[in-house]
């Protein structure tokens, strides 16, 4: 008896497992959950295909914008620098070559009122020795510079920026310019030199402690140098750059490409990088950022699909039959809803959330996907146009603007004013409070100039205590408007300011440039700069206008 009752059982076995493979129940829940895998994997190739070159784009885009705004700014610097420098050689009596005490005084007195070479201003003779310099530092006075390659260009009368190094005396990383000292006879007989330390507040800090998203940064390289002239890993400052080979995206940098792309840095992680030029010194900016990161919405995406297909698969299998394609007709519609968007027949919008299960939740993360891409690139676009301390416009911005102004004044045969102010006193802040006490002064400097503008003018930030004021659309009367809008300016800035318990005074010295729309953006910040200076040296607290023809006329 037991042997039939195993034979019957070991017969009924196969026919079992033959009619639940056979069964149709069975093979809908295995076709659906093929489904399932298929649509889970063909969404997991589209979203990544799709969004890694949507987000390489606009990532692209944003670092060339943030690359060339760093760029425009070093290269503005380093012109202010050899202007400066220009001007003091020009301004230099050279009488006072042979009256060293004389001579440092003129220097400490230039010095003071033009501190952007803080490591010092050097008079050298043609025999290389340093007669002058202010500040002094130990040793320099007297040293040879005979062989150094800037000063032997500036003693053949090519006057220019140096090698970035390490200061001999100073031992710090330094930028020096060198212009020639010459005689009435064009023959030079000394040779000028600024310093500028590469680590000095407000000469190079987007690069120093510039960051693009959490572990992106930027780079500062010198090609002819094959130096890392700044960077935001302090380790690599002055170091030299990768050899040939190692980094081909830098290799195409260093032979003069400029522009973004994606690479392998030395270190072997994979970079999205953008490079752009700065004129005046032949160096480049890099902005990078890692791929990990840039694509982090990416994987998240992907990390997304495989978690819910596993939940469709479970569905699958617990609802089966006619259920299957109720469950899924939303996915389906989700589906075709991405795939429209990343073929742009339909613009980028949230999902409609139709129910609350694993599809939902997909839809959501979606949707929240959407809006963090949203939110990344408004802020990139704001990091991009305004400063981040005081939220004005920057100098990129204010161009634009500049160049509308412009543009309709030449239409409708108006004026356009641009008004260069620079704080009177904002040193001192910083020196005896410290940078955030000089942060705080210049959020409540740009709050107190924005309420004497019109609602359709522009105040940019332009530098660390430089802001313009732009005004369009004025009548023939422009020179009496930007007048007394300069006028209020200082009037408002007239109140002290309480910082840390302290009153501090601050003025203004304000240059005006005005143009019936002819000029260009770069002219009239020119004449409007120069026009400050003149300012300056009256005294301080005032306006200078700029004429129309040789740059300046006083008014006050």
């Amino acid at each position: 008896m037991s042997g039939v009752c195993l034979t019957a059982l070991g017969y009924h076995r196969p026919m079992a497992l033959k009619r639940i493979s056979n069964s149709l129940v069975t093979r809908l829940v295995l076709f659906g959950m093929l489904l399932v895998i298929a649509g889970g994997a063909a969404r997991y190739v589209m979203q990544a295909r799709y969004l890694r070159e949507d987000l390489t784009q606009l990532v692209s885009a944003q670092q060339m914008a943030l690359a060339d705004e760093v760029a425009r700014e070093i290269d503005y610097k380093i012109r202010e620098r050899r202007q400066l420098l220009d001007q003091l050689a020009a301004t230099l009596p050279r009488e006072l070559l042979g009256q060293p005490y004389r001579l440092e005084a003129w220097l400490a007195e230039r010095h003071s009122l033009h501190p952007a070479f803080n490591l010092g201003l050097l008079v050298i003779a043609t025999d290389g020795r340093v007669i002058v310099d202010f500040p002094r530092v130990a040793g320099r006075r007297g040293a040879s510079a005979a062989g150094n390659p800037g000063f032997l260009r500036a003693l053949q009368g090519q006057a220019g920026v140096g090698a970035p190094l390490l200061g001999t005396f100073t031992k710090q990383p330094v930028l020096p310019m060198g212009v020639p000292l010459k005689d009435a006879g064009g023959h030079v007989v000394a040779v000028l030199v600024g310093i500028t330390a590469l680590t000095a507040p407000d000469f190079l800090d987007r690069i120093n402690q510039g960051r693009i998203g959490e572990t992106g940064g930027f780079l500062l390289v010198s090609p002819a140098d094959k130096l890392f002239v700044a960077a935001g890993d302090p380790d690599l400052l002055l170091k030299p750059t990768p050899p040939p080979g190692i980094n081909l995206l830098h290799d195409r940098a260093m032979a003069g490409f400029r522009g973004s792309g994606v690479t392998i840095n030395a270190k072997g992680v994979e970079e999205l990088s953008a490079m752009a030029g700065v004129p005046s010194t032949g160096w480049f900016v890099v902005a990078r950022m890692p791929t990990a990161e840039a694509f982090a919405p990416v994987r998240r995406a992907q990390d997304n699909v495989i978690r819910h297909s596993f939940t469709a698969m479970a569905v699958v299998l617990l609802v089966a039959g006619l259920f299957v394609r109720a469950m899924l007709r939303p996915l389906h519609r989700a589906a075709t809803l991405v795939e429209r968007m990343t073929q742009d027949e339909i613009p980028l919008e949230p999902l409609p959330v139709v129910r609350d299960d694993e599809v939902g939740h997909l839809t959501k993360a979606f949707n929240r996907l959407l809006d963090k891409l949203v939110s990344s690139q408004a802020e990139l676009q704001r990091m991009a146009h305004h400063d981040g301390l005081t939220g004005l416009p920057n100098r990129m911005l204010l161009d634009d603007r500049m160049r509308q102004g412009l543009a309709r004044a030449a239409r409708h045969r108006t004026q356009v004013a641009v008004l260069f102010l620079d704080l009177d006193g904002f040193k001192p802040i910083n020196d005896r409070l410290g940078h955030e006490a000089g942060d705080t002064a210049l959020v409540e400097v740009a709050r107190r100039l924005s309420t004497v503008l019109r609602q359709s003018d522009t105040l940019a930030r332009v530098g660390g205590d430089e802001f313009v004021m732009l005004a369009t659309d004025l009548g023939p009367d422009a020179g009496e408007g930007s007048a007394a809008l300069a006028r209020r300016c200082i009037e408002a800035l007239a109140a002290p300011l309480t910082i840390k318990d302290s009153q501090c005074l601050l003025g203004v010295s304000i240059g005006i440039a005005i143009s019936d729309g002819t000029g260009t953006p770069e002219a009239m910040l020119l004449a409007a700069d120069q026009a400050m200076y003149m300012a300056k040296d009256q005294g301080r607290g005032r306006y200078v206008i700029a004429s129309e023809g040789d740059g300046l006329a006083l008014a006050s």
